[in-house]
């Protein structure tokens, strides 16, 4: 596999695929795989040679530690969203230390359902309300939560932003989380050509990258309760502003900003009054 990145590493991950065995089975037995595999084998790697991305091919990707189920069509988690669920976790215990009441949790754009299952996996605690534009992502999302057990905690609901949530909820969530679609839109075209084999609407964060965290935070406003949390991803050297968005509410206080493995401004959070 030519001009492809760990090409021995992603061989070795569309075999396990397709026989069942462990990478390191590879090298102790002798492992043979019938005509029809050998074909399915091949096919894949022609994908791999399109720039097809690898958790499309496979149909899941790890996050967390956990496998998250895919189909082409839906947003692949990024290693950089597990600091945005660990510091949620965090604030969610916390939360839990002085109350015994369930807390209340929003995923906006929820995706596979990445985020949502991985706090409601390891909060009992909560009710994540998750939403998002695309059915097919929430059917994918809502199969994740099958597998990893959390379809009583966690409710998918299809609508923008935080449309398709009750009213009776404004004022009473402890939690909003999201990863919004943050890049400019006119850098799209110059993305790595996997990345652009995922939909568009889940990348463009409209001419500055902006347009999302405009609607998220004001809107947040109305939804949280008192003490509250508003918890954002960002893109590259965007954390500034996004805060400078945040500020524009009076409400909104008590500013962090968390980095990633990389040392980037990746999460920004605010407390609501």
């Amino acid at each position: 596999m030519r001009n492809v990145e760990n090409s021995q590493v992603v061989a070795e991950i569309l075999a396990e695929k397709i026989t069942g065995k462990k990478r390191i089975d590879f090298y102790l037995e002798d492992i043979s795989i019938d005509r029809e595999k050998e074909e399915i084998f091949k096919k894949d790697i022609r994908s791999i040679g399109r720039k097809v991305p690898l958790a499309y091919i496979i149909c899941e990707q790890e996050f967390m530690g956990d496998i998250f189920f895919l189909k082409p069509g839906v947003f692949i988690p990024r290693p950089e969203t597990e600091i945005l669920v660990e510091r949620a976790l965090d604030f969610l215990k916390e939360k839990n230390r002085f109350s015994s009441e369930k807390l209340r949790v929003v995923d906006v754009g929820t995706g596979c359902g990445n985020i949502a299952v991985s706090i409601a996996k390891r909060i009992e605690n909560v009710i994540v309300y998750a939403t998002d534009i695309s059915s097919l992502s929430l059917e994918v999302a809502k199969k994740n939560a099958r597998y990893h057990k959390v379809s009583n905690r966690v409710i998918f609901l299809l609508g923008s932003l935080f449309s398709s949530l009750d009213l009776s909820l404004k004022g009473k969530i402890d939690l909003i989380v999201s990863n919004p679609p943050y890049i400019e839109r006119e850098k799209i075209n110059s993305l790595p050509e996997e990345v652009k084999k995922e939909p568009r609407f889940t990348l463009d964060g409209g001419k500055e990258g902006l347009d999302f965290y405009k609607k998220i935070v004001p809107e947040s406003v109305r939804w949280l309760k008192s003490d509250g949390g508003l918890m954002l991803e960002v893109g590259y050297a965007q954390a500034e502003k996004v805060l400078s968005i945040i500020r524009k509410e009076d409400e909104l206080v008590e500013e962090k900003i968390f980095r990633d493995l990389q040392g980037n401004k990746r999460v920004v959070f605010v407390k609501k009054k």
